[in-house]
């Protein structure tokens, strides 16, 4: 049941309506409702059989939809909006666990500990056992088989120390995933190389579905981020750009993007540890947007704390113009 047309006010242009919705295996029911209009956002919830209204919000901003094969992707709040959508949201799924005694699995997976419970250079697992192995695929799902040509991350359950990727049956250590040499071999398109102008250093654009290499060491990397920091979501290649910087001999780094005929969406960023003290973080933003980006502006995506620093370091979310607009995006909910 679409509500849009039950709240929206003459003159009032609908962007989308985001269904809250209660999934077990085949079965779907309608909880309730985002409306995002050109002017507002409105909250609506099932209680009892009738239909209520939580909040709305007055936006400031006009937000915009992300549509992938005629179905909704994200609905994109920017600035100055997003703290008081985001708050809302907080509010409302509390409010529909309340009513409905079901919880938004999300939630399941952003609050969960990341943190293994010990360090794992302390790791004495020699090999992967059937009661120690974590095995994840490219959407951080559990799978609990290989399939021949599926991306599988691999890692101890107790300690979370990474065994490596594999594909094909075959494992490849993360000294070979992150490995220049290994990525610019296989199937991959030497026009996809971007010079930066840097003796030591230049990055490769991947497109996607581009290089299987590639693609799985951004993969990793993006499994990576989430264990250090929960709100990175996996990288997904099927319709993401991403920009690897390499440093020397390997991957030091990533950014992934995706195209909007609004601007492009920086969607994550994230540089390995052992690379942080070099300012590549900075580096990677602006040779993307100096060598790559073919706009005036773009838009960052649910930038954390260390992202807003970086970009604010640049320039970027500065001055009257600033070059990156942040926008916090909604996605379809599901409950169960």
């Amino acid at each position: 049941m679409q509500l849009a047309g039950h709240v929206l006010d003459d003159g009032e242009d609908l962007i989308a309506e985001i269904e809250v919705e209660y999934r077990r295996q085949f079965n779907t029911e309608h909880l309730g409702s985002v409306v995002v209009s050109n002017r507002r956002i409105i909250f609506i919830y099932r209680s009892d059989g009738s239909w209520n209204r939580f909040a709305s919000h007055q936006l400031l901003a006009e937000p915009f939809a992300q549509y992938r094969h005629g179905e909704l992707d994200s609905v994109f709040i920017p600035e100055p909006d997003l703290d008081q959508v985001s708050q809302l949201k907080t509010d409302f799924i509390a409010e529909v666990e309340a009513e409905t005694g079901v919880s938004y699995f999300m939630d399941v997976l952003e609050n969960a500990s990341r943190e293994p419970p010990v360090d794992p250079r302390d790791c004495t697992c020699e090999h992967i056992s059937s009661n120690k192995v974590l095995v994840e695929d490219e959407n951080m799902g559990l799978a609990e088989h290989f399939g021949e040509n599926e991306f599988r991350f691999v890692s101890c359950a107790d300690c979370f120390r990474i065994y490596g990727r594999y594909r094909r049956g075959k494992k490849t250590s993360l000294n070979k995933l992150f490995s220049a040499d290994w990525l610019l071999s296989g199937d991959f398109s030497p026009a996809s190389i971007v010079e930066l102008g840097e003796d030591d250093a230049y990055a490769i654009h991947h497109i996607p579905d581009g290089s299987t290499r590639v693609q799985d060491a951004v993969l990793t990397l993006s499994h990576i981020a989430n264990r250090s920091d929960a709100v990175v979501s996996t990288y997904k290649h099927e319709y993401q750009h991403a920009l690897c910087y390499i440093s020397g001999d390997e991957v030091a780094g990533y950014l992934t993007w995706e195209d909007h005929d609004r601007g492009p969406i920086l969607s994550q960023l994230f540089v390995r540890e052992e690379h942080r003290e070099e300012g590549i973080a900075a580096t990677l933003v602006s040779n993307w947007y100096e060598y790559v980006c073919d706009t005036d502006h773009y838009f960052a995506d649910e930038l954390t704390s260390g992202g807003r620093a970086v970009l604010s370091s640049i320039g970027h979310l500065d001055g009257d113009s600033p070059r990156a607009r942040e926008v916090l995006s909604l996605t379809p909910m599901a409950f169960g």
